[in-house]
């Protein structure tokens, strides 16, 4: 299985990041060998695409780790399934149909980061499942932001998706989508408001942004976390 360089999407969080395309049905077992990453237990009897898709997003984490000059470390999964990054480096990996990607940075001042890629939603899909997916008192400030994108329960999706990856490393366990409530938003951002304590370093009302942008076929979402997290000063957002 190839991997070709993606850019059709820029990521907006200023740290080392690498996307790339590739086609699963290509896939064989040897490939993991051949790109040097471990094929982890759990997954020697998956299907194709899951093993495709792993060995998608630890290449795409492979270029990103040799860009901060740590070219030999591979990146497991623990107990909780959540990568396992080098000591003192805070990263994040997601895959979706046919396109992986992986970013990462030193631990400074950030606690974590979030990344989710994920496939436009159906229309039936969008109508179906914002039960689910949104919290009660979202639904008018949703109803704003379907004004302004074509598939915005898919973008809100992914935006939680990227807030649980970058609040994981706080919290240590699983949450909702319900912890989550989204309250303002412009052109390139969404702002959440944490609604419950999750964590000591994630207690209720903590204030996360989301950047987010879509092109024909995938929504990007991309979360950083800091234990001072403040509201989004911005006087475009939407309200």
């Amino acid at each position: 299985m190839d991997f070709s360089l993606y850019t059709k999407l820029s990521p907006q969080l200023s740290h080392n990041s690498y996307c790339c395309e590739f086609d699963s049905s290509s896939f064989i077992d040897s490939d993991f060998l051949n790109y040097q990453i471990v094929l982890p237990q759990q997954l020697q009897k998956a299907v194709v695409k899951r093993r495709a898709e792993y060995l998608a997003g630890r290449f795409c984490a492979k270029q990103v780790l040799t860009a901060l000059n740590i070219p030999c470390f591979d990146i497991i999964s623990g107990p909780d399934r959540a990568p396992i990054w080098p000591k003192n480096i805070i990263g994040s990996i997601t895959h979706t149909q046919g396109i992986a990607m992986a970013i990462a940075c030193q631990h400074t001042d950030i606690a974590g980061i979030g990344i989710d890629l994920e496939q436009l939603m159906s229309a039936k899909q969008e109508l179906e499942l914002q039960k689910q997916i949104l919290h009660p008192d979202e639904y008018p400030l949703f109803r704003r932001l379907a004004g302004q994108l074509s598939h915005p329960l898919t973008v809100i999706f992914s935006a939680k998706e990227s807030i649980f990856k970058a609040l994981y490393p706080s919290v240590k366990q699983f949450f909702g989508f319900e912890a989550a409530q989204l309250i303002a938003f412009n052109q390139q951002q969404l702002q959440f408001k944490i609604t419950k304590t999750l964590a000591e370093q994630v207690p209720q009302d903590t204030y996360v942004t989301v950047f987010y942008q879509c092109n024909k076929s995938v929504v990007l979402t991309e979360c950083e976390f800091t234990i001072a997290a403040q509201p989004l000063k911005n006087t475009n957002v939407g309200k």
